[in-house]
């Protein structure tokens, strides 16, 4: 059986070490340590099953910015390491959906826990949405063409015909089409759960694509009549697999 592969996001190196050691000994494989600057683009290259990320990285985006960027980008667990943080930091941690917080000290026990339970949950997921369980909403492709928003006091019909594209903002959605912008109280994920997949393509980390509304794809960006959005690198292979290019 392969061991699971554990990226560690840790900026203390002595933790970051004791932690891959206390790995090891449970069974598990390291593929990875990272200060926080790069973990984005380890993950990419080394495909871990789990990340255990430390909640108070240094530099220019914190673990929680990290950990959001991991649960619209990737499909894949990620637990929160913390010694201490804040009522605001926790609630902000929350709103990223982790698989799980971890207190430092950590002893071997509760680290297999959190990590087993962790695993166990995003394979359940998966396994429910192949047969049609758990996370069925992606699986039952909606039977209407169009969405109703809700703006101010009026709950308003937008077909998916006029939807150019979703955009990303915080733990909200814009959905734009050619003459209005719409935010909604739901997240990336959320929206592109709920549009049909054969028209809406994630192609960026913030951003879904109504196919049928390409104009011209660029080199790095997808043009619609009203403007572009980016292609995001780990989206652009299978963007371009659905079109008919000659």
């Amino acid at each position: 059986m392969t061991k699971p592969k554990i990226l560690i996001s840790e900026d203390e190196i002595i933790i970051a070490e004791d932690l891959a050691a206390c790995l090891e000994e449970l069974g598990y494989q390291t593929c990875a340590i990272d200060s926080g600057e790069s973990t984005l683009d380890m993950i990419r290259t080394m495909q871990p099953d789990l990340v255990l990320l430390d909640v108070n990285l240094k530099g220019d985006i914190d673990g929680i910015e990290i950990g959001s960027k991991i649960r619209e980008e990737f499909d894949i667990p990620f637990i929160y390491l913390t010694a201490y943080a804040d009522k605001d930091t926790l609630d902000r941690a929350k709103k990223t959906e982790p698989d799980g917080f971890l207190a430092k000290p950590f002893d071997e026990k509760n680290l297999r826990s959190a990590i087993e339970l962790a695993l166990y949950k995003h394979d359940s997921g998966q396994k429910g949405v192949e047969n049609g369980a758990g996370k069925a909403p992606k699986e039952a492709e909606p039977q209407t063409d169009y969405i109703f928003v809700k703006v101010k006091h009026r709950i308003i019909k937008v077909h998916y015909s006029d939807i150019l594209w979703v955009e990303a903002y915080d733990n909200y959605s814009f959905i734009v089409t050619a003459d209005q912008k719409y935010l909604v109280s739901s997240t990336l994920k959320d929206m592109e759960h709920k549009l049909p997949s054969s028209n809406f393509v994630r192609v960026h980390r913030s951003y879904i694509a109504n196919l049928d509304k390409v104009e011209a794809l660029e080199e790095n960006a997808v043009v619609f009549s009203k403007g572009d959005i980016p292609i995001g690198k780990s989206y652009k292979k299978s963007l371009m697999s659905r079109f008919n290019i000659i």
